[in-house]
């Protein structure tokens, strides 16, 4: 990899990071360890708490800004990002954007719809989205989280 591939990499995570903080109010930080041992690009800076940042810490997100996101190179990207999220048991998002295009977020349909299978980790099996609707997943994937954490388990009719 060109030291100006590096350079846009990174300006790209960087981007990303600001473009979620504006969305959900969480500040994330690029993975300097991701260089060394592999790893997702993005990760929820520790200082931050509360249900967003922890449901956001389910997620491995892999970011990638190039000229054209081609599906050759979106086949690419899901495989690191699967591949990235396996090695640390979290769930991979793929955030990318194209030169004068908008960022978009690719995850599992399972993070839709928890009845399909996990298996299913294909491209295929994806749901491509907004940066604004990947954020809803995010924040209603919390409050699902909290609205169970509410119910008794005794009190679940079967």
């Amino acid at each position: 990899m060109s030291r100006s591939q590096r350079t846009k990499g990174s300006a790209g995570e960087r981007e990303a990071c600001r473009a979620l903080h504006d969305l959900l109010g969480v500040r994330l930080v690029r993975n300097l360890e991701q260089s060394r041992r592999g790893g997702h690009d993005l990760i929820v800076h520790p200082d931050e708490h509360g249900p967003v940042a922890d449901a956001l810490r389910g997620f491995a997100p892999e970011i990638k800004r190039h000229a054209r996101a081609t599906a050759g190179l979106l086949a690419e990207w899901w495989r690191q990002a699967v591949e990235q999220a396996d090695q640390a048991g979290l769930v991979p998002v793929l955030i990318f954007r194209e030169d004068r295009g908008s960022w978009r977020a690719r995850l599992p349909l399972a993070t839709l719809r928890p009845d399909l299978p996990k298996i299913w980790t294909g491209l295929d099996f994806t749901a491509e989205l907004s940066l604004p609707g990947f954020a809803a997943v995010v924040r209603e994937t919390e409050a699902v989280i909290q609205q169970n954490a509410l119910v008794e388990p005794d009190s679940v009719e079967p």
